[in-house]
């Protein structure tokens, strides 16, 4: 399990059963879009299941570039992009999935439109599909697990990301600079050309 600004995530290899991979909303591509729908006034929104499945279709140029999240809350003008500080290597063939948990409740309103992306190196690896769903809580009820994500810290989605705002409204959140020389390039092709990255 991986656990980075408030993002939980892990990766499975080998997946045979297709059953976890049904959401609310699903793609057979890298790209998927919603809007929030109503909800029972006693329920609110917890957070965000983001899931997808990659495969690599040979065994040519193996020097990979982990998949890159990016989801955005359209209606609010907030993206977030998460590059995990590591990330499972699919053997030929084999396919991989990645299930992530996002706290993004308290910035996701009735009507929003959400857009979830995943960006990577398309001559290594294949996206096969993308889903993801809406976690509720109950009575507004606050388990012990999710105690430990309203310690709205620095650098933790719903709190100070400030030094990681490479855009107004948009977040590049990244421990290990995989891009190097080609961050600058990388950022603008995720952000447009408003990109405020100054090589720190």
């Amino acid at each position: 399990m991986l656990y980075e600004y408030g993002i939980r995530s892990t990766y499975l290899q080998g997946i045979k059963d297709q059953r976890m991979l049904k959401h609310e909303y699903t793609s057979s591509s890298r790209f998927l879009s919603f809007r929030v729908p109503l909800h029972p006034k006693k329920n609110r929104i917890q957070g965000l299941d983001v899931t997808f499945l990659y495969r690599s279709p040979s065994e040519e140029d193996r020097d990979m570039m982990p998949p890159l999240a990016k989801i955005s809350n359209n209606s609010k003008g907030i993206t977030w992009v998460y590059n995990p500080v590591v990330f499972c290597e699919p053997g030929v063939d084999e396919d991989v999935v990645w299930l992530s948990y996002w706290p993004i409740g308290d910035i996701l309103d009735v009507g929003d439109e959400v857009h979830v992306n995943i960006f990577l190196d398309k001559k290594v690896l294949i996206v096969s599909e993308c889903g993801a769903s809406l976690v509720y809580t109950d009575d507004g009820k606050v388990e012990d697990g999710e105690k430990c994500e309203q310690i709205k810290g620095k650098e933790v989605i719903g709190g100070d990301l400030s030094e990681l705002e490479v855009t107004k409204g948009g977040y590049y959140l990244c421990r290990i600079n995989f891009f190097l020389s080609r961050t600058r390039d990388v950022l603008k092709r995720l952000f447009g050309d408003n990109s405020l990255y100054t090589g720190k």
